[in-house]
């Protein structure tokens, strides 16, 4: 039986820049924090552990022309997202716990998380309507709305968003997934993220100037190329941690 081709378009390069960090685990910064909290009592890690993320990754992708940040702020707390400005696609990031959380949420009619308005250019697959939902279109507004204001400018540019998984334990971050939902928030495909060997800082930069240039030759063809007169067309502890965050 031939093997069914993926929807999802998996960019290699993307994910070597992201995915290091990404992949930071409890056990890796506990020390730090338990230094910083100042005794044994480490009842915050499971939240400031995606500060450390987060943190990481912001300064990863400031290196790469394409990949911009998206800042979500929740009031309470604030997470992030990645827009890559060579494909259109927006990423997304949670434990795969805290995915199907949200998802089993979103079903459920709760439609007041980020990742519900962020989805909200994703495929229409199937849609099954209530009665009140045929006369009343308030909650695509509202969707429309709330991913306006957190993805600014970028709002028409985004053509699709990918939400990036992994499996979180104390000693480790494993089962690296992308998924793709529909508007409805239904899993219509998936695919695991290879486990790239670990770059050295010269790998890295090599990779981070490889993006760079890439951008900058698209950007150089399309000055080449250009026709003024062309008419435009319209266009251990084994225990999963760390699953409630964003």
């Amino acid at each position: 039986m031939k093997k069914k081709r993926s929807i999802i378009r998996v960019d290699n390069n993307f994910l070597r820049v992201v995915t290091p960090a990404l992949k930071i685990f409890a056990g890796q910064i506990r020390d730090d924090y338990t230094t910083f909290a100042g005794g044994k009592y480490n009842n915050g890690l499971s939240e400031a552990i995606w500060d450390f993320r987060f943190n990481d990754l912001s300064a990863r992708i400031s290196k790469v022309e394409n990949l911009h940040e998206i800042p979500i702020d929740r009031n309470i707390w604030k997470t992030m997202g990645v827009f890559n400005t060579e494909n259109g696609t927006l990423n997304l990031f949670t434990s795969r716990n805290n995915f199907f959380k949200i998802q089993k949420e979103i079903q459920g009619g709760k439609h007041s998380h980020y990742m519900y308005a962020l989805t909200a250019s994703n495929p229409v697959i199937s849609r099954q309507l209530a009665f009140d939902e045929l006369e009343d279109d308030t909650d695509d507004e509202q969707r429309l709305e709330e991913a306006k204001e957190i993805l600014g400018d970028n709002f028409n540019r985004v053509k699709r968003t990918y939400i990036i998984t992994y499996d979180y334990y104390e000693d480790a971050a494993i089962n690296g997934t992308i998924f793709l939902v529909d508007t409805d928030f239904n899993t219509i495909d998936t695919v695991a993220i290879p486990e790239y060997k670990a770059p050295t800082p010269d790998d890295e930069d090599k990779s981070i100037e490889h993006e760079n240039k890439k951008v900058q030759e698209a950007k150089t063809d399309r000055l080449v190329n250009w026709n003024p007169n062309k008419i435009k067309m319209p266009t251990t502890n084994r225990e999963s941690i760390n699953d409630t965050s964003n």
